[in-house]
């Protein structure tokens, strides 16, 4: 499967609120990192995905459309457009939210929210 395609089946996943689909996706050991450090932050696989739980149930997971999808080596850039801003503390760019997503083979070892695309362009590079 290409990362493409990789990328947009987690995203379905994502949308459809079915994380025991992406589950298999994430290093046992994977982060997801916020635009800001800080105690939100998840430290591995059973965090991350509890944490996703959570926050669907009060209607913090937003859907929309992806918009980008760069491949840049071990990271990509993951680029969407959520349908709805259920909340404030996250920056958009151009209505755009942007994440990086790092790579060890075919499993997903972090998630790291960024608050533009030049930002996430230099995390990927870094």
């Amino acid at each position: 499967m290409t990362r493409e395609a990789f990328v947009n089946a987690m995203w379905e996943a994502w949308c459809q609120g079915d994380f025991d689909a992406l589950s298999p996706a994430l290093s046992p050991d994977a982060q997801w990192r916020a635009v800001e450090d800080g105690p939100w932050n998840c430290g591995n696989r059973s965090q991350i995905l509890e944490t996703m739980r959570e926050r669907r149930k009060i209607g913090r997971i937003p859907t929309g459309e992806l918009t980008e999808i760069t491949d840049l080596d071990e990271r990509t850039l993951v680029g969407f457009r959520p349908d709805r801003q259920p909340f404030d503390e996250w920056p958009l760019e151009d209505g755009v939210r942007y994440m990086v997503l790092t790579f060890d083979g075919d499993l997903v070892t972090e998630m790291k929210g960024c608050a533009s695309r030049q930002i996430a362009l230099d995390y990927a590079a870094a």
